[in-house]
């Protein structure tokens, strides 16, 4: 063999290492194991490269909400965050709400308004959203003379006293996340402030449909961070991945590089396919009945958000509701009444639980028969209908 003959042996065969090396790196990466960190940790960590850090929570949870108070009471963290966003809060009652956590003496029964009297909420909201505004009083109560923290209310400023239609309400519905994203604009970014955004996770998710709030916030020059919620729920009601079994909790897991990333984002963040947290998320123009047969590939939990927030595994979570004995006779469970007749909602929706605990994700049930539930009332027509002018806040 020439001296020629071997050169091309040797190039071919470092060719064929290499080309067998670059496949085999999104393998590896893929099973590299997370690095979980303690929650709190991680979030003040973000804060120190980001103004704007986002958490797509699921409503009601128990575990995730004591955590966001103990964060809130965090000195660390009072002393570098500014504001927190509310999807659980009437931007109509921000008056009451910037006085209650100040710590001014303002009745509860006027400041509990601002989250619940929201207009996304059907039927009674539970109760984890006011620890988030009793948890800034405390703790600025704690630090007067020091940096104090804002509640923003991030929901339209709908008044329920003058809603007598479905059309009254439909202006506001078809413009939450335009408003939330205004508030964040105008009162977080535009006054050189960092703030911590709580908001269903389905405002937010990456890659499926098309999500307002953070492409405009970054528009708007803010560098944002996405923390979204998960189990350990990884396909169907009954698949559950045992790795996450060894973690401490609550943890926040970066989705970069790991095997946590490739998992699919829907089950994770819903607590199982075809469990009751399960929506599904459009697809955009096209995903109609004359789109492609061919269903999408499955969304990573890494196209996704940035992290994952682990509070515990599905199955011992728990959602704190609102009870028959906080609604029954008392006018604002007649109120509640009221909206879910008004929206074309079955009652049964407003009547409370027995009880002040429930599992997060129970088990799917069939109805008797296997017959579907009752659909949900189509939205109203003038969803598109500009926000009426906003009043004074009370």
């Amino acid at each position: 063999m020439t001296t020629l003959e071997w050169c091309k042996v040797k190039l071919a065969c470092f060719l064929l290492f290499a080309a067998t090396f670059l496949v085999l790196i999104p393998t590896c990466s893929a099973q590299l194991d997370p690095k979980p960190e303690d929650a709190t940790a991680a979030v003040l960590h973000e804060f120190e490269k980001h103004n704007i850090v986002i958490f797509g929570e699921i409503h009601g949870n128990m575990q995730e909400y004591e955590w966001l108070r103990a964060l809130i009471a965090t000195p660390e963290f009072a002393d570098r965050v500014d504001d927190i966003v509310m999807e659980f809060g009437n931007s109509l009652y921000q008056k009451s709400v910037d006085r209650y956590t100040a710590g001014e003496d303002v009745p509860i029964e006027q400041v509990e308004k601002a989250w619940r009297n929201t207009v996304g909420a059907i039927g009674p909201p539970s109760p984890v959203s006011g620890w988030i505004y009793q948890a800034v009083r405390e703790t600025n109560l704690k630090r007067r003379g020091k940096h104090q923290m804002r509640v923003l209310c991030g929901d339209p400023y709908i008044d329920w006293d003058n809603v007598k239609t479905r059309e009254d309400i439909a202006p506001y519905l078809g413009h939450r996340d335009e408003w939330y994203t205004r508030v964040v604009e105008d009162e977080v970014l535009a006054k050189n402030r960092r703030a911590l955004l709580i908001m269903g996770w389905g405002h937010f998710l990456r890659g499926q449909g098309h999500p307002y709030i953070e492409p405009q916030l970054q528009q708007a020059g803010a560098k944002t961070y996405l923390v979204v919620f998960g189990t350990n729920a990884v396909g169907g009601y009954n698949d559950l991945d045992h790795r996450f079994d060894s973690w401490p909790k609550p943890v926040i897991v970066s989705l970069a590089d790991n095997w946590v990333g490739e998992l699919p984002a829907m089950p994770v963040v819903s607590g199982g396919e075809g469990g009751p947290h399960m929506v599904i998320i459009g697809h955009g123009p096209g995903s109609g009945s004359n789109a492609s047969q061919t269903p999408p590939a499955p969304l990573k939990l890494k196209d996704a958000a940035d992290a994952l927030l682990y509070v515990g595994p599905r199955d011992n979570l728990t959602q704190v509701p609102m009870t028959r004995a906080e609604l029954d006779g008392t006018p604002y469970g007649k109120e509640v009444q009221r909206r879910l007749t008004i929206e074309g909602f079955p009652s049964g929706l407003g009547a409370g639980s027995e009880k002040d605990k429930a599992p997060q994700f129970p088990r799917p049930q069939t109805s008797s028969g296997g017959a579907p539930p009752p659909p949900l009332p189509p939205p109203p027509k003038n969803m598109d209908a500009p926000l009426p002018p906003r009043p004074p806040s009370q």
